[in-house]
């Protein structure tokens, strides 16, 4: 398992929902509060959009970004995956996540399968097992995942 692929799965997520401010306090997702979500700009956060599709052993994550926006996404995927390297070195200690951040570290250490695959303008992630579970794990996951999206919609057509 790349650690590149398994932040980028991390963020991914986050990212399209994150800056909408859903939690004050500790949400699900937080960027402002969040050490790993506020690497992210706003602006690259209103040029993305998420999917999240489940699949019969997982879910499937694919974020898009407008082509200008690659190289900034890319900057702010290495300055996470540089404090993921950080916390697991033990150089970083006192890192501020969100539910959502908080969790997708549980995943991982349950033992989660990550897959990542960069596609232009896309970045598509695949989390999967054949644990039963930690397939129940990752529908928490999802189920969260799709909770926190209908509360921003919801939010946008105020």
């Amino acid at each position: 398992m790349k650690k590149a692929g398994v932040l980028i799965g991390l963020m991914l997520v986050i990212f399209m929902v994150a800056s909408l401010g859903i939690a004050e306090d500790k949400g699900w997702f937080d960027m402002a509060n969040c050490d790993f979500c506020n690497k992210m700009s706003k602006e690259l956060m209103d040029n993305m959009k998420y999917e999240q599709h489940r699949i019969s052993n997982g879910v499937l994550l694919v974020t898009t970004f407008k082509p200008e926006f690659k190289e900034e996404f890319m900057q702010g995927m290495k300055a996470m995956e540089q404090l993921g390297m950080d916390m697991t070195a033990g150089k970083v200690t006192d890192v501020k996540m969100c539910g959502h951040c908080e969790y997708y570290g549980k995943l991982i250490q349950a033992g989660a399968h990550f897959e990542h695959i960069s596609a232009g303008p896309a970045e598509i992630d695949l989390i999967t097992s054949d644990n039963p579970e930690i397939q129940k794990m990752i529908s928490i996951y999802a189920d969260n995942n799709d909770k926190a999206m209908a509360e921003v919609s919801a939010m946008e057509k105020k």
